[in-house]
Order: structure tokens, then C-alpha cells, then sequence
């Protein structure tokens, strides 16, 4: 094995292009696997597993038609890992594993939207990247996917979001048709897949100077593109920040730690537990920005988001506002296989918050709780449409001396 991750991440979660995202909160670890059983029970182990071998012996030998070894292999271990039912614990392909990689790092060949499944087990495009194929091709924030070249997709799993995820990548240069639903009508969007530029963070100057930042992901530019949105704001003369994490499904943990150091002074951030009950905290230390802060957060901010969120309504650092987020406070484990690359993921921990609260399927609540039908949360802030971001900007106006 190449190497071993520990990741937390929202899989219902996918940058659309030539690869799929898990959209992952990474961290390094090291080590090997305790077996924790004994010879005996090994060797029962491996008798019971043979089965495997005798089944797929019989399909190569004798099936009607010549079988692929390989997609046999890949069959098995995903019907294993499924039974789980788990859908933060799947394998990837040694292409899905390269690609996940490449789309971690921010730029790639593809599509140029993020998408998620959603309540109604729909495929929704949750942000358009400026100047990326489907930004050419109309596509807009809350589309549905329903078709790609034809073919109906949906979003009920994991594993079928990752099947349509498979249908739209393709070489650069190359045309597929993305069918939407749209305010209740089908259009069909013919994008062309190319470069992709996926900056990660956004920022601008609101009215009384106050600081506006983006983040759309915890991965690729976020840390140095955070820091430096921060730096320009504070040398305008920034008063306050609103910190946007609305339809952000996480990213590395790292990172989230690293721009959490940016923000909370020296305090515990967020801490993990295994089965076994060993504990790991994830610090700041004392230097941070002092402007009065406020985070928005929605249905769709997971994993990362709301590390970041619940770490900032836990040590009273500022305002959590908007609506109660996604509700992922599990950890998983990334391992890629040396000899051919692919890679596998499982649940392997529990995440809380500085305060001790786990907010797996409960999520975190906003101290200002706001409700709202607008939903374009890509592109340049809306004050005047945007109910909860007005809400964000009143309540770091209070803060401000």
C-alpha cells in the first residue's frame, strides 16, 4: 500500500469533470493494521473467504461467454463494502482514485460544476465554475440533472451518483449532453469538456466595510487563497467577515484546521475518536485575526464546513447563521494500493466539536436562524436578495466597536 489517509467527507458530494470528488477533510497518518484475532481464527478466515475463489473459478471456467477477471475482482470488493450500507465507504478504481487526486489539487480537464445528490434523490449542480464549459453551455446553480446523452441518471446513493459521474467524463475536446430540470422544464445543455481553473475561494469588500469570503471547498488553493482574501480585506480596512459555507461539502482536514487557526486563537478545533476509544485533537494557536466574524451555513454545508462552523459557535468566536447544516461527524479512512493504484475508503472514526458534541445526522444548529428561497450562492454576493446574508452582515455589525 502507497499510503494511508484519514479523510472526513460528504460522498453525496462530486465535482463534475474527467474524475469524481469525495469531497474529502485529509489528514496523514501512519501505521499498519492490527489483526486483533488469532491463527485460529485466520486460518477459519480464510477458509470461509475461499468461496470467493470457488465462485470465481466456476464464472471463468465455465459462464457462457468469456468474463472480465477484473470487473469480477472490482464486483466483489464494492458487494462487500456495500453491504455495509455505508455511503461514506466505496472503492475506487485506479482511474476514479487518479482523478480524485487531481481534483484535490484544483485544476483538471472536465465539466466545471459541483454537484451533490440531493432530498429527493435528484443530481443538483450546487455552483458553476466562472468560464468553465458548463458556465459556456447555461448551466445554473439548482439545475437537476435528469439525462446525460440521453440516458436518465439519479442520485439516490453514492454509488449512483458516481454512475453518472462516469457518464459525463470524457477526453477534453469531447461533447456530451447534461439534461436539466429547470423551474419544471427540461433543457438540454451540450458542454464541452475542457480546463477547468477550480479556485476555491472568493472574496470582496461589502457595504460598511465589511469583509465578504467565499469558501466552495476545503481543498486545492483554499488555505493560501483564504489567507490572502483575508489580508487583502484587513489592508481595505475591513471592520467585520462574513465567512460563506453555504453548499460547501467539506474538504481536507488540514485545511480547515489551518484556516480555523486563522480565526479562533489557541484552542482545540475539532477532535477525533476510533472504535477503540483513542482520542486526537487538532489545535490552534494564539494568533489570529481579531475582526468580529459571522459563518453562514445551510442543508448542503457538510463535514469540513461544519467543523469550522461548530468550532466557531463553540468557542463564541462569532455568529453561525442561516439554516441547519448537512449533519456529517463521521471520519474515514483513504488507502491506495501500490500495485495498481486503485484505493478503497471506510468510516474509522467519529468527529466532535471543541465542546464534545458529535453532530452526525443532527448537524449544526445557526445561532440566527434564517430561511430562504434564494439560492444562488455561486458568484458575486446578492445584499439585496440575499435574506441571510444580510442577516450574516447584521450580526457582525454588532460586534464592531
Amino acid at each position: 500500500m502507497k499510503r494511508r489517509n484519514v479523510i472526513i467527507l460528504s460522498v453525496v458530494w462530486l465535482l463534475v469533470m474527467v474524475s469524481i470528488v469525495a469531497s474529502t477533510a485529509t489528514l496523514l497518518a501512519t501505521g499498519s493494521f492490527p489483526i486483533g484475532r488469532s491463527r485460529s481464527e485466520e486460518r477459519d478466515m480464510a477458509s470461509r473467504y475461499a468461496r470467493l475463489e470457488t465462485v470465481r473459478r466456476e464464472l471463468s471456467e465455465h459462464y457462457y461467454e468469456e468474463v472480465d477477471e477484473d470487473a469480477l475482482l472490482t464486483g466483489a470488493i464494492r458487494g462487500m463494502m456495500a453491504t455495509l450500507g455505508d455511503p461514506y465507504t466505496f472503492y475506487y478504481t485506479p482511474e476514479e482514485l487518479t482523478a480524485h487526486d487531481e481534483q484535490t489539487e484544483g485544476a483538471y480537464q472536465g465539466l466545471g460544476f459541483l454537484v451533490q445528490n440531493n432530498a429527493s434523490g435528484q443530481i443538483e449542480v450546487i455552483r458553476v465554475y466562472s468560464g468553465g464549459p458548463a458556465d459556456a453551455a447555461g448551466a445554473q446553480v439548482g439545475d437537476r440533472i435528469v439525462a446525460v446523452d440521453g440516458a436518465p441518471v439519479q442520485g439516490v446513493s453514492a454509488q449512483s451518483l458516481q454512475d453518472a459521474v462516469e457518464r459525463m467524463k470524457g477526453e477534453a475536446g469531447t461533447e456530451v449532453c447534461v439534461t436539466v430540470l429547470r423551474d419544471g422544464e427540461r433543457v438540454d445543455l451540450d458542454i464541452l469538456r475542457g480546463d477547468v481553473a477550480a479556485s476555491n475561494v472568493e472574496s470582496s469588500m461589502l457595504p460598511d466595510q465589511i469583509g465578504y469570503i467565499e469558501i466552495f471547498q476545503f481543498s486545492g488553493d483554499d488555505v493560501s487563497a483564504f489567507e490572502s482574501a483575508l489580508d487583502s480585506l484587513e489592508e481595505q480596512g475591513a471592520k467585520g467577515l462574513v465567512i460563506d459555507l453555504r453548499n460547501n461539502p467539506g474538504g481536507k482536514l488540514d485545511d480547515v484546521v489551518k484556516i480555523a487557526d486563522m480565526l479562533l486563537g489557541e484552542c482545540t478545533v475539532v477532535y477525533t475518536q476510533e472504535r477503540d476509544g483513542s482520542r486526537e485533537d487538532y489545535y490552534s494557536d494564539a494568533e489570529c485575526c481579531a475582526l468580529p466574524v459571522s459563518v453562514l451555513i445551510n442543508g448542503m454545508s457538510a463535514s469540513a464546513s461544519e467543523i469550522l462552523a461548530a468550532a466557531v459557535q463553540d468557542l463564541d468566536r462569532g455568529t453561525v447563521v442561516g439554516t441547519r447544516s448537512y449533519g456529517k461527524g463521521i471520519v474515514q479512512t483513504l488507502l491506495s494500493f501500490e500495485e495498481d493504484g486503485a484505493g478503497m475508503q471506510y468510516t474509522s472514526a467519529l468527529y466532535f466539536t471543541p465542546s464534545g458534541k458529535n453532530i452526525h445526522g443532527v448537524g449544526v444548529t445557526p445561532d440566527v436562524i434564517v430561511d430562504s428561497d434564494y439560492e444562488n450562492y455561486s458568484g458575486e454576493p446578492d445584499v439585496e436578495r440575499d435574506e441571510q446574508l444580510r442577516a450574516a452582515i447584521e450580526a457582525v455589525a454588532e460586534g464592531i466597536e
